[in-house]
This record gives structure tokens, sequence and C-alpha cells, in this order.
């Protein structure tokens, strides 16, 4: 059978293509999709289904000849669309053979540790190892928990076994993912740092690039985070998404969280790592969200200068308690909010970059570029393209020349 895998959303989904492609790759021959006989589509639901409706469509309408397989996170919506096509949901990817064989459908809620299947992974360089499946958080306009559950985190053991496979494979990067890192270990009376140094004491030349993680339960075990995260292998990068600038906001979301809180956290941890790349992420158009409240997020955004800023747009996700919130805001409104933010954020990450400048020291080659070119991570994970192909894994010595909003220029030294 020949058979294409194509994958869409975080990182943690890209792992779980990776497996259903080793899985798949087991008896069967990887092929171009337009020569597939099934085509698996690895979607992503969680910022809405509409993206995953017109990958799903653009497939079948240019495969009719194809069975089209589609896992991930998927909803009912979209087993309701697409009644022809065969589903298996994020919990059975180990099912996937013999949904195929079956032409069976595999969609209750089962525990599955996904760790130590085979993978064909993306990158050869880059080894995606999820550490938990869930959420123990309960935010009003998210469907991961309707989707995942509850925090289930996978055994220390599992987890080391997979570093030190991806390692002796040739990874030069390791990806700590989940849909929430920093709630790791709650179930298992551990935590993400405890972890982080166990990883960290592998035997190998490599860095670890920390996963998005819920602000709160970062300040849980702070002094052992920040003693983990001063080891040469952890690149210097940290994603803490706020949603909103606005504490109202902020509780109608179930955030749990407040502006105060995370803003106190970005300092402390500047303080500790002033060098280091900050991520965070805000919605904008939360339904009542007034213009004073969104202003607050931008006021946030100028304060706190994050030098990565994810932004999106509210969505109605099925199920959620948001979808059914009075106030819902116009979408010409939120286009408006979103193009806002993301001009005020270009001008910062700008200026955040700038910095860099003359900086001279290490980057390691993890990615191909645009147009002869060669993407590296130097060690706080800052983008740098150099001309070029060269070879991926290997370290180099360069200069920044340049700076752009979203990646560093390099000359190779």
């Amino acid at each position: 059978m020949k058979f294409c895998v194509k994958s869409f959303g975080c990182s943690a989904n890209i792992a779980e293509g990776e497996i259903i492609k080793g899985l798949l790759k087991q008896k069967n021959q990887v092929s171009e999709e337009d020569k597939a006989e099934v085509i698996v589509l690895n979607v992503c639901t969680v910022k809405g289904e509409n993206s995953a409706v017109k990958q799903i469509k653009k497939a079948m309408n240019a495969n009719p000849a194809a069975k089209i397989v589609i896992t991930g996170c998927i909803t009912k919506k979209l087993q309701e669309q697409f009644s022809d096509a065969l589903f298996i949901s994020t919990h059975n990817i180990d099912k996937v053979q013999e949904a195929i064989k079956t032409n069976q459908n595999f969609i209750k809620f089962k525990t599955l540790v996904k760790l130590g299947f085979p993978r064909v992974r993306e990158n050869e360089v880059i080894g995606i190892i999820p550490i938990s499946s869930g959420c123990p958080d309960a935010c009003t306009y998210c469907s991961t928990k309707l989707i995942k559950g509850n925090l289930h985190s996978f055994p220390v053991k599992k987890i080391l076994e997979e570093a030190e496979k991806f390692i002796k494979q040739g990874c030069r990067e390791l990806w700590i993912t989940a849909q929430d890192t920093t709630c790791y270990g709650q179930d298992l009376n551990t935590n993400l740092a405890k972890l982080l140094k166990k990883i960290i004491g592998i035997r190998g030349d490599f860095f670890i690039r920390i996963g998005m993680g819920h602000p709160r339960h970062l300040r849980n075990f702070w002094d052992e985070f920040v003693q983990v995260f001063r080891h040469p292998k952890v690149f210097k990068f940290l994603h803490l998404p706020i949603q909103s600038g606005n504490n109202m906001v902020l509780g109608a979301m179930k955030r749990n969280d407040s502006v105060e809180n995370f803003t106190k956290l970005v300092s402390d941890f500047r303080k500790e790592f002033p060098d280091a790349t900050i991520s965070t992420d805000i919605i904008v158009g939360f339904p009542g969200e007034t213009e004073e409240q969104f202003n607050d997020s931008l006021n946030l955004i100028k304060k706190i200068k994050p030098d990565v800023l994810n932004i999106s747009r509210f969505m109605k996700r099925p199920g959620t308690p948001a979808s059914f919130f009075e106030g819902q805001i116009d979408e010409k409104i939120k286009k408006d909010r979103s193009r806002t933010l993301t001009e005020l954020h270009k001008n910062i990450a700008l200026e955040n970059n700038k910095k860099w400048i003359g900086w001279q020291g290490e980057i390691l080659l993890d990615e191909p570029g645009k147009n002869n070119s060669t993407i590296g991570r130097n060690f706080a994970y800052k983008p740098v393209i150099i001309q070029g192909r060269h070879e991926l894994g290997k370290k180099v010595r360069v200069k920044i020349t340049e700076a752009k909003p979203h990646f560093l220029v390099g000359l190779l030294l």
C-alpha cells in the first residue's frame, strides 16, 4: 500500500504524525500525496474546525480515488461532515494499521502513552518528545480538555528511553512538548524541573527546547526550574501564554492567573536570564472584550516586550463554555484588533532583535531555509539565517549582521 501522512498544528501533533508514519511504514510504502492509495490527514481543531475542513476538502478533491483517514484532534462535526472518511482519534493512533485494514473507526477515549513507537521524523536532527496528554485546567475557550481529557503524565522511564533513542539516532535538539509542560508530574508526585534534570544527565551533545506551559504552574517549582534552566544544554527559550492583558477577561477565560502575577514572573525570569527569548500568546476578541480591555493587552505587550507573540482571534469551539457566552465580538473588530497587535509586536520584535547585531557565537544548524539558505539556532533559540546549504546538526560560528522582526541574519565565520 502506498500511503502519505500530512500533519498540521502543534509539535505534539507533529510527533503523533511521525508515529503514524512509522507504524504504517513497517509494512507499506511512503508515497507522494498524488500517488498515494491512502492519505492520512493528522488535523488540528484547537483553533476551530475551518482550517481542518479546508485541508480535508483539498485532499479529497485532488485525490478522489484515495482512501482518506482523518486523525488528530477530531470533532463530531468533522465526523458528520466527512462520513465517508475513516476516523482515528488522538488516543488511538496505535490502531492506524488495523483501522485501514478493517475499514473501522477508532474514536473511543483511552489512555495511551505515546512513546516507544517507531517514528519517521519530519526533521532528522529534531526529536519531539511528548511528556503528557491532557490538561488539569478548564479554560472556557479551549477544546483541548474536551478532546484530550485530564492530565496524564507519561512515565519518566519511558521519556528517558525516548530521549536516549533519539540522541543515538543523531538528534541534536529534543523538543519537550505537551498541551502544558509546566503541569507535568502533578499526577506522579514530580515536576518538569526534575524531569529536565534527568534528561540533561543523558550523555551526548544536544539541546533541549521546552514547550508551552501555563505561567501559574511554573511558580510551584520556580527555584528548581531556574537552577535546571541555567544548564548549557537548555535553550534559553520560554513560552508562557497569558492570553489577555486584562484581569476581568482572564477571569472569564478561567485562566486562574492575573496580569500582575504574570508580569512579575516575566520580570523575575529576565533578571535571571536577560538574553533569553520569551514567547507568549494573546487571544483578541474574547466574548465581551471591550476596547479598553483590548488596550490593556496592548499595554501588557508594550511592557513585557516579548520576542515572540502568537496572536489568535477568538473562535467558537464546539462544546466550550465561551462559545455560548453573550457579547460575541464582530469578526471585523477581531481582525482589526489582531492587525493592531501584530503591527505593535512587529516593531517590538525588531527592536529586540537589533540588540543581537554584532553578536558572535555558535549556532546549531537545524532547518533548511529558503533561497539557498540554512537556519540555525543560538543558545537563546533565536533563528539565524546563513547563506548556502549546510549540513544539519553541525555547529558553526557566525556574526549577526542584520536583524528582522522574526529572525536574524548571520555571516559564517
